[in-house]
């Protein structure tokens, strides 16, 4: 049996510590080489204006208009919005259905637990499996989102193991398929055979099967958060406008700050290329990224209260 990877807990800073901080949920350790390579090319511009600004010099006829450098800017703050906010809109889409698999699983684990009549103890111990079956569906998605095939994992394989089906070695191993969906239709079964054997009535029966299909929806929608990536013709794009844009930044502004062109190309180099590099971290919030949503969190949880 395999040892489910858990992705590192990330602690909350606050304050100035936060700030400061460069460890694992900060984009620093990212973007610190490409801003000091643009500081550097600053330097280098600065220091050839310094040389050959002067009246007569090659450098002497750079644009002193501000009026290029506003509207790039618009241009690169636009295309970094939206590539922000389109990443954004995945993490938060994917935290959301996180939740309502959450509250899916609680409600029927209390329609199952309290609102059953089990007649006998066989009945017993199908209630007990199909509790079992819903801490299974939230391990086997956060092991789906991964791209972890198999049953074989350590949090998952236990909650199982009462179904012959799912002992098999095609189902240890599996490599394709939607796991999560399998039991899914486990869980229907029982849902039909508790009304089939008058354990539960019509109306319960209605509810439970509406739980059940929400559950199957929030897979379908983990997997377009997950199959649909950002367009690369964009994300091509929006890279090599910013690299060309922050290049030519230091001839615009040098005839006017001078030495000090070489912070204001850090600064403002460090502000786009965090921006953008933010925007990669959270577009797929399923992985082991500190930035990535805390789903061994969300199924520990979902099995402490199951």
């Amino acid at each position: 049996m395999r040892e489910a990877r858990r992705r590192k807990p990330v602690i909350p800073r606050k304050n100035m510590h936060a700030i400061l901080t460069v460890g694992r949920p900060s984009v620093v350790p990212v973007v610190a080489m490409p801003s000091l390579a643009l500081a550097a090319w600053a330097a280098i511009v600065s220091g050839l204006y310094a040389l050959y600004g002067g009246k007569g010099g090659w450098l002497n006829g750079l644009p002193t208009s501000q009026l290029l450098i506003t509207l790039l800017g618009v241009v690169m703050g636009l295309l970094l919005v939206f590539r922000t906010n389109t990443a954004y809109d995945r993490f938060y889409e994917g935290r959301k259905t996180w939740a309502s698999v959450q509250s899916n699983l609680r409600s029927l684990a209390r329609l199952i637990w309290v609102g059953t009549l089990p007649k006998d103890e066989d009945q017993k111990v199908q209630r007990a499996g199909a509790m079992r079956l819903l801490v299974a569906f939230a391990a086997a998605t956060k092991h789906h989102l991964r791209n972890e095939g198999g049953n074989d994992f350590d949090d998952l394989a236990p909650f199982l193991d009462h179904i012959p089906a799912f002992a098999l070695a095609s189902f240890k191993n599996e490599t394709e398929g939607t796991l999560p969906i399998d039991i899914v239709f486990h869980l229907q079964k029982y849902v039909t055979y508790i009304k089939n054997t008058g354990q539960i009535d019509a109306n319960v029966q209605l509810v439970a099967s509406n739980h059940v299909n929400s559950l199957s929806d929030c897979i379908s929608i983990f997997e377009r958060i997950r199959t649909t990536p950002i367009p690369v013709a964009y994300e091509y794009h929006l890279k090599q406008t910013l690299v060309v844009y922050l290049l030519s930044l230091p001839f615009q502004i040098v005839t006017t700050l001078q030495w000090y062109t070489i912070p204001a190309t850090l600064v403002a180099a460090f502000t786009m290329f965090g921006i953008e590099a933010i925007g990669g971290e959270i577009e797929n919030p399923f992985g082991y990224d500190a930035n990535d949503l805390p789903q061994d969190e969300f199924v520990d949880s979902i099995r402490d209260e199951v």
